[in-house]
């Protein structure tokens, strides 16, 4: 038997090459570990509690429903909050549509009273207008006497052009009680003479005056530029002007008509006596006669406030 440093040396050596090459091989190979990889691992099974003590089913099912309580808990407070405030909101919207309908229906009989006080006041401006024509029934507007006529020399003008019209009335009768010139109006022209206002003092000379100057057409020389107006307030020469297009259509078609008081216009037609109070009643009556073809009737002169319908109706919801 050979002594042990001989068996050693009868071992084949290893080269270098062969070492290197096994190197992967030992690093790659299963079951090989470092010892620093080793300790790593054993100290974490050591210091790890679930490794050591997993947790049980019914701990998980604890903490389960320990979550499940603790959510609950955040909706019912998070859905109180949205009830509350849908709630609020809904008596918000109840009281806005509430007071809105009492809107609508305040705003309703505001119009319904509008009407009531525009007919009264219209039919107040009629009695006033009709009252101040009445109060000047004897007055004459004379238009075309000349400015050199003076003041003072009216009256004896205004009596000799009364004899020429009506000769066989009795000078006592042509009896004038004021005459002067009044103010121009604004649809004449500047360089002509101021109307001459006269106050006859007979009603029924005034009248007999007016007839014959409507039947004579052009007056005699030196009257020949004079006209004749009767003597009417703003009003009613205001509420005549709407009736301009209307008698227009009159006159064109012959159709015989005279002014009646307060504002209104009486026509003939056919045997038949028609009273027109306005310019609309007026059309209407020529759309029955097929004469409205020729104009159009005339529009509204002011707005008239309409009633509005609330969106909604009130329930009662209380059962």
């Amino acid at each position: 038997m050979a002594p042990p440093k001989a068996q050693r040396c009868l071992d084949p050596p290893v080269s270098a090459r062969k070492v290197k090459a096994r190197e992967p091989q030992d690093g790659g190979a299963i079951g090989t570990e470092s010892p620093k990889s080793t300790e790593g691992i054993e100290d974490a099974s050591v210091t790890s509690p679930a490794a050591s003590n997993p947790a049980s089913e019914g701990q998980i099912r604890a903490l389960l429903s320990e979550l499940r309580d603790t959510l609950q808990a955040d909706f019912r407070s998070i859905v109180a909050d949205l009830h509350k405030d849908i709630s609020d909101l809904g008596d918000r919207t109840d009281q806005l549509e509430t007071k809105t309908d009492d809107l609508c229906l305040a705003h309703n009989e505001l119009v319904d009273a509008f009407k009531t006080l525009q007919n009264s006041q219209d039919l107040l401006q009629r009695k006033v207008a009709d009252l101040e024509d009445r109060s000047r029934r004897n007055n004459i507007r004379i238009r075309g006497i000349p400015e050199a006529v003076k003041s003072e020399d009216l009256h004896d003008y205004a009596l000799h052009l009364f004899r020429t019209l009506l000769p066989s009335t009795p000078d006592a009768e042509l009896c004038v009680d004021r005459i002067h010139r009044v103010s121009k109006p604004k649809n004449l022209a500047a360089t002509g003479p101021r109307d001459v206002l006269v106050w006859v003092h007979f009603f029924k000379i005034k009248e007999e005056l007016m007839a014959t100057v409507r039947k004579m057409g052009d007056l005699p020389d030196p009257y020949a530029s004079i006209l004749f107006f009767p003597d009417l307030s703003a009003a009613t020469m205001a509420k005549r002007r709407e009736f301009s297009s209307f008698t227009k259509i009159l006159w064109n078609h012959k159709m015989p008509y005279r002014w009646d008081f307060p504002t209104k216009l009486l026509i003939w037609r056919m045997g038949t006596l028609h009273a027109v109070p306005d310019a609309a009643s007026g059309f209407r009556l020529m759309k029955e006669w097929d004469l409205t073809g020729e104009s159009t009737p005339p529009q509204a002169s002011r707005p008239t406030p309409t009633k509005v319908s609330p969106e909604w109706h009130r329930v009662n919801t209380n059962k």
